[in-house]
């Protein structure tokens, strides 16, 4: 039999019991009004109980006309239907469905009201799973079933229309979550990344949704769909007062090894947290969220964030490890973060951070150029070690001046250090020469870091509504000294002869910016408002080259090499003046403006003439959105980066040189988008829609050579021409079968298309690239117990040339990741996770397909199942490597990095959850 009909067959006959199981289902229907019966109720939470225990069937919400129904519930069973809506009494009624009479309509209920809160009329284990609240969503955690070592995060999954990705983003409704709070506290950090990892979801008793109005106070003219959300975390009454936090240690084979502890203390107005971690398993000690959440250190100035699909992260410049996915890495760190309400109006944060990572790198890079009939490759051989060193003091606060406004200060300093070493070996030849050169480059960097940024927020509400003043003064400095020593030796065979390099390149970076902002909206009438913001921002950057060749005689780098010397002084002021008016009428808003901008640069070079320029700019903008649909238009101004005027040739790998230029102009930018968003919480459907186009005049692209020796020589320049375009879909649909089957599927979009300018050895053409990636993932979960993930995921690429010296270029890619968890027996936990990754057309010699398998199995004991041990291995098949493929221009390029290979790991973790408990008179921080 083909394996084809095989699985027909037993999708069938898995499918056919659920949707016999499924028929078999009766309905409950009714229609909700207010005390009159002409007013519809809408949002009201139907939630259908198990009449004997309570427990939870399903539930669902009235829609605009007040009508709901209530499919798939049991037949011969007693059931209770509670009727929730704020503002009005509960409803009740018990009744029963039979296979003869599978369907009861409640026909028009009318809602009697109550002042009284839910709480007080409700016992706990009626409360509905979801109450609308004006403009808040509120989900009652107890009414969506966790096991006992489920962390938020996992809470978080189980709530219609609340997505939790890979990377750790959060959106509600297809809307991105700006904030966190816990108690209506800055406490669980403030990045539209954070999602929590390590807080117990049992600590939970609500948790309320909601939008973010200090973004809607600073642009009132963000449509519904712009506007980002805010999750509060609704603690229980016991859990206020406690220690909570993880202690964990593990050994394996390869030498390989974790170990840290987070503690947190938390107390009604204050919390001090305190962390420490070892380990050389390529990941952070903690999940993000362990740091950002329970370690509190989201609470402060988190200004840059990096995230990698591993989970490995870095916040304000510091590094807690796991980024380096293409290596293998060392990462320790060590921390303390304390939070505390200084009286009813003031919030204090303050944190110092440690941070090292070792990181060891080995790559293989196969690159391909294309001219016509030649082909050049050329493959690299790079290995090195790098060490980073990093300290962060920050603090975070804030002042409630009056029931209206508020004042932020937020300060950070950091200092870094990073020694970085490497050889680079490389090969290249084309399809007429067998070898055009060979060069061997020993690197040795040292870089030096500090950085400072002072933040000062004013906001202010008026009595009148709408009538809003925010103020932002901001300071920003970051200095980077680099001593860079090269020794390299090149071979050139076409006309044979080799160059040698021998050189200290330093290089002292620095960057001041001082920036007022002032942003000022007025209601005109209940259909005209009015917004007026200025910007003043005056900027400084420096980046001084200096560079010496290697003294024989006195075995030290002290010959100053005067052509490779010289350096730049930018300084200039940014000027914004905006105003706009907008209309709203129900569903439908237009928002037209205008933008004044001037640029005014002084660029001084150390050896050259200098280059001022003055630019001004009137650039119109506008917005439009009509129910879930928004389009806008606006143009941006972007400067050259300082390093593209660099006018020093930097020489450090003499087979690919770079050069700056000086006369690069600004690049203005005509943007338009088109989004929309949709949810039905009845349906439990949610969907996005999401595309930008963006047109460039004096775009920046970089022009190339290649001589016949095949060195490459790059140099930034200005054109028109440039322009992409993207696009992206989400759909996603949830089901429940009863009280233990559910399921959800997901399908998305994703495509990308750029054209741009390729020029190389004076041959000009425009080049067309395309990117399409759909995507399509499942879910199904029974009970909690057994829960199964597939994804898959191809990729298509497709460039295309006007110019015939430029073969067309294509490239596909598969993934697909599977991922059970079994949690059965009691107190046992089974997790394999399985990824595949499949590029058909690498080059030669790097290896096509990619399996990782990890699994993992967990044994809680100790009381509340505060311990874990863990037995896992990573890379079960021993086949996992690191393959990625670029293309770009006129050439692919192919990458192949060390990662980790198989290894066993058994590791112990102890969870700390005391609140509140006594013993002997004293609080005990750790209960067996």
């Amino acid at each position: 039999m083909k394996k084809t009909n095989l699985l027909f067959i037993i999708l069938l006959s898995f499918l056919l019991p659920v949707a016999a199981f499924s028929q078999s289902k009766g309905q409950l229907s009714g229609t909700l009004t207010d005390s009159s019966g002409k007013k519809p109720i809408v949002y009201a939470t139907i939630t259908v109980f198990d009449a004997k225990d309570t427990s939870i069937i399903t539930y669902r919400l009235s829609d605009e006309q007040g009508k709901f129904k209530v499919p798939s519930l049991p037949l011969q069973k007693e059931l209770r239907a509670v009727i929730t809506a704020t503002g009005f009494a509960v409803w009740r009624k018990e009744f029963t469905l039979s296979q003869e009479s599978p369907l009861l309509d409640l026909g028009a209920i009318k809602m009697a009201v109550d002042v009284k809160e839910m709480e007080e009329v409700l016992v706990v284990a009626e409360r509905p799973p979801v109450v609308v609240r004006k403009d808040t969503i509120e989900f009652n955690a107890s009414a969506f079933k966790t096991l006992p070592t489920a962390l938020v995060e996992d809470l978080l999954k189980k709530f219609p229309g609340v997505d939790v990705d890979k990377e750790g983003n959060i959106t509600v409704n297809g809307r991105k979550v700006n904030k966190m709070l816990v108690e209506g506290k800055e406490f669980f950090g403030s990045d539209p990344k954070i999602a929590s990892k390590n807080l117990p979801a049992n600590l939970i008793d609500k948790v309320q949704v909601t939008d973010d109005k200090e973004e809607l106070q600073r642009n009132p003219d963000l449509t519904s769909g712009e506007v980002g959300q805010v999750i509060n975390l609704k603690l229980k009454k016991e859990i206020r007062k406690g220690w909570f936090g993880k202690l964990y240690a593990g050994a394996g084979t390869e030498n390989r090894y974790e170990g840290g502890g987070i503690v947190n203390m938390f107390r009604d107005t204050l919390q001090v947290s305190l962390l420490g971690y070892s380990n050389n398993l390529n990941r952070s000690g903690f999940g993000i969220q362990d740091v950002m959440n329970i370690g509190g250190f989201g609470r402060n100035n988190i200004s840059m964030m990096m995230v990698s699909s591993d989970g490995g992260f870095a916040l304000n410049d510091i590094s807690f490890g796991g980024l380096a996915s293409n290596s293998i890495q060392r990462s320790s760190g060590a921390g303390i973060n304390t939070n505390t309400l200084l009286g009813k109006k003031t919030t204090l944060s303050m944190q110092y951070f440690f941070g090292q990572n070792k990181t060891t790198l080995g790559q293989t890079i196969n690159t391909q150029q294309f001219f016509n009939d030649t082909t050049i490759t050329t493959r690299n051989n790079n290995n090195g070690e790098s060490v980073d060193n990093s300290h962060r003091i920050s603090a975070y606060l804030k002042v409630k001046l009056d029931s209206l406004s508020t004042l932020e200060y937020r300060p950070s300093f950091t200092l870094s250090k990073t020694d970085n070493n490497s050889l680079m070996q490389s090969t290249s030849f084309s399809n007429y020469e067998p070898k055009l050169n060979e060069s061997r480059n020993e690197q040795q960097k040292s870089t030096d870091g500090f950085a400072t940024t002072q933040d000062l927020l004013y906001n202010r509400r008026f009595k009148k509504a709408g009538r809003t003043l925010f103020v932002n003064l901001n300071f920003r400095f970051n200095s980077n000294d680099a001593d860079q020593y090269n020794n390299a030796e090149n071979i050139f065979y076409k006309i044979p002869s080799t160059t040698s390099l021998h050189q200290l390149r330093s290089q002292d970076q620095n960057t001041i910016n001082t920036r007022f902002f002032f942003n000022y909206n007025e209601p005109l009438s209940k259909a005209w408002s009015l917004r007026v913001t200025q910007t003043v921002e005056y900027f400084g950057n420096k980046d001084y080259i200096d560079t010496y060749e290697f003294d024989p005689l006195t075995g030290k780098y002290t010959t100053p090499d005067p052509d490779l010397t010289n350096g730049l002084k930018r300084t200039g002021w940014r000027n914004n003046t905006y105003a706009g008016i907008r209309y709203k009428y129900k569903k439908f808003s237009i928002t037209p403006a205008l933008t004044l901008k001037n640029l005014d640069i002084d660029n001084r070079f150390r050896k050259d003439p200098s280059i001022k320029q003055n630019f001004n700019y009137l650039l119109p903008a506008l917005a439009i959105s009509w129910d879930k649909w928004s389009l806008n238009y606006n143009i941006n101004v972007t400067e050259p980066n300082v390093t593209d005027l660099q006018p020093v040739i930097n020489n450090t790998n003499q087979l690919y040189l770079q050069l700056g230029n000086p006369s690069l102009k600004p690049t203005v930018a005509h943007s338009i988008s088109i989004n929309s968003y949709f949810f039905d919480m009845k349906r439990s459907l949610n969907y996005s829609f999401n595309s930008n186009l963006s047109i460039s005049n004096d775009g920046v692209i970089r022009e190339r050579t290649v001589d016949d020796d095949g060195v490459q020589t790059t140099r930034p320049i200005n054109a028109d021409g440039v322009w992409s375009a993207y696009m992206s879909m989400n759909i996603r649909k949830q089901y429940k079968f009863g009280k233990q089957w559910k399921f959800s599927a997901g399908a998305s979009l994703w495509g990308n298309y750029n054209q741009g300018l390729v020029i190389v050895n004076q041959n000009r053409s425009t080049s067309r690239n395309f990117t399409l990636t759909p995507n399509a993932n499942i879910s199904l979960n029974w009970n909690d117990k057994v829960e199964f993930n597939q994804r898959y995921g191809p990729s298509y690429n497709k460039s295309t040339y006007e110019s015939n010296v430029y073969p067309s270029l294509k490239v596909w890619r598969h993934t697909t990741s599977s991922e059970l968890v079994v949690r059965m027996p009691k107190r046992i936990v089974w997790e394999s996770t399985l990824d595949y990754n499949y590029n058909p057309q690498v080059a030669q010699g790097i290896q096509k397909t990619a399996y990782r398998w990890n699994a993992a199995v967990n044994f809680l004991f100790l009381k509340q199942d505060k311990g874990q041990l863990k037995l896992s291995v990573y890379d079960l098949l021993n086949q996992n490597i690191s393959v990625s493929r670029v293309v770009r221009e006129n050439y692919i390029q192919d990458t192949e990095s060390i990662i980790l290979k198989r290894y066993f790991l058994l590791t112990f973790t102890y969870n700390i959850r005391n609140f509140g408990g006594k013993v002997g008179g004293k609080e005990r921080l750790l209960l067996f």
